[in-house]
């Protein structure tokens, strides 16, 4: 039996008809999160396309406004504070809610043995086949169904969904569906999609796919607790993450490869918890060498997040790095930084981190904007690193004095890239070289943690 689109089918398991490739009921369907992504914010407008099925819903009321046709341009606009939609075929508008280019997806009624009905979109269920291994359903796999007479194909649906963005001069392709909304007088594009398609898009953009299997493998971990931390504390909130180094980096269906498709499918719905809960699962570059106490870097302790010798991260990019800085350098640099001096006179390191290697405090002294000594101490770690604009905050510093003695510049001398806490993604490409698997790999970075399937519920 064939579906159509937005239909809605009942499937029994008893004995007329069972699905050969699981063992799903509706008591004990899985259903999978969903993230919502910032993709842009910009005033004006964007430009959109789609290929797959898709219409475009009012959010505020639930009314479908149009369906949409394969590779016509869009375009929404704000005009006089309301959204308005064009089309070759028509405009539509104006609306002061949030709007979306939404998938349109199958759903199923499942029946189980105590006669409980679930009703399941066919994109948020999976299904186990005879090896035991998770299937998705939205990933158009040919399922079938058995009676007694014979064995016919069920489909879940037509082609993959994507949604193509303008972005600059190139269009930026996403699966799930994206939604317009205000935002301080601005457009706002916001990717709504399944957790496991989002990591689609992050862990390559994070991690070079020719890397070992198993330092991908512990990327997708990482990012899925990552996100899925995010999603618990912006409960309520229109977003949960960015699409940049401020949350993770996200660059959708482009970003996507097949050794990063394998090592999410092999890490489905694992993640990371301490004492029963979701970690923080930080992540960065390069240690330099030191991983570090949370408390050192930002400011709150956490019990998983410690300093750890780090001999695994060995590469040639980001160790032995300088930077110089003149006085006046340094004055636009601090500036850039939030720190207004008129002239410095002199810097001081004041205190390092728990393994020594990363400098947590720092002094600076010189004349503030109206004329008056100015003293200023930067704390922590992750402040003293951007206030200077460096890689990391793993340095040494040298003081450049000119014949008169007086400050005239300062050479820096570091290694590493990022914050340092958690895991180093150069460390795990090192571990997984030797042999480690993805599991070794994260209980050396991350302290006291066990691993949960089914996203730890």
């Amino acid at each position: 039996m064939r579906s159509k689109k937005g239909a809605k089918y009942i499937i029994t398991f008893l004995l007329i008809c069972i699905i050969l490739f699981t063992a799903i009921n509706a008591d004990a369907a899985l259903t999978f999160d969903t993230v919502r992504v910032v993709l842009a914010r910009q005033a004006g407008s964007f430009d959109f396309k789609i290929d797959g099925d898709y219409q475009l819903v009012n959010l505020s009321t639930g009314k479908i406004i149009t369906k949409l046709r394969k590779n016509e341009k869009w375009q929404v606009k704000l005009q006089a504070g309301q959204m308005e939609f064009q089309s070759p075929g028509g405009n539509f508008g104006s609306f002061s809610g949030p709007v979306a280019v939404q998938e349109v997806k199958n759903h199923v009624n499942i029946i189980s043995e105590s006669r409980g009905v679930a009703d399941r979109s066919t994109s948020d269920l999976s299904a186990l086949n005879a090896k035991g291994k998770a299937v998705m359903l939205f990933d158009n796999t040919s399922l079938f169904v058995k009676s007694a007479q014979d064995k016919k194909a069920l489909t879940t649906g037509g082609g993959l969904n994507l949604i193509s963005l303008l972005e600059g001069s190139e269009y930026g392709r996403y699966r799930g569906s994206i939604e317009f909304r205000f935002d301080d007088g601005n457009l706002m594009a916001i990717n709504e999609l399944n957790i496991e398609d989002y990591l689609r898009g992050v862990v390559p953009a994070e991690m070079p796919s020719s890397w070992p299997a198993e330092a991908l493998k512990a990327q997708a971990v990482v990012a899925r607790n990552y996100a899925l931390q995010k999603v618990e504390a912006t409960k309520g909130q229109s977003y949960n993450l960015t699409n940049d180094q401020f949350s993770q980096v996200y660059h959708g269906y482009d970003a996507e490869s097949p050794a990063a498709d394998q090592a999410i499918e092999d890490t489905r719905g694992i993640v990371m918890l301490n004492r029963g809960n979701l970690i923080s699962a930080f992540f960065h570059s390069s240690s330099g060498g030191y991983t570090e106490n949370s408390e050192d870097v930002w400011s709150n302790p956490l019990p998983y997040i410690k300093h750890k010798d780090d001999p695994y991260d060995k590469n040639g990019q980001h160790y032995n790095w300088q930077v110089n800085y003149t006085t006046s350098q340094l004055v636009e640099q601090l500036k850039a930084a939030g720190y207004i001096f008129k002239e410095i006179t002199d810097i001081d390191e004041l205190a390092r981190t728990a393994s020594g290697a990363r400098v947590k405090k720092l002094a600076v002294n010189g004349i503030g904007p109206d004329g008056k000594p100015l003293h200023v101490e930067i704390s922590n770690a992750d402040n003293v690193r951007i206030a200077l604009g460096l890689k990391s905050a793993l340095f040494t510093l040298n003081k450049v004095y000119d014949k008169e003695k007086k400050l005239a510049g300062v050479n820096i001398s570091g290694s590493g890239w990022g914050h340092g806490l958690g895991l180093s993604q150069w460390g795990a490409c090192g571990m997984a070289r030797q042999g480690y698997n993805y599991q070794d790999i994260l209980k050396y970075y991350y302290t006291d943690i066990n691993f949960a399937s089914s996203y730890g519920r």
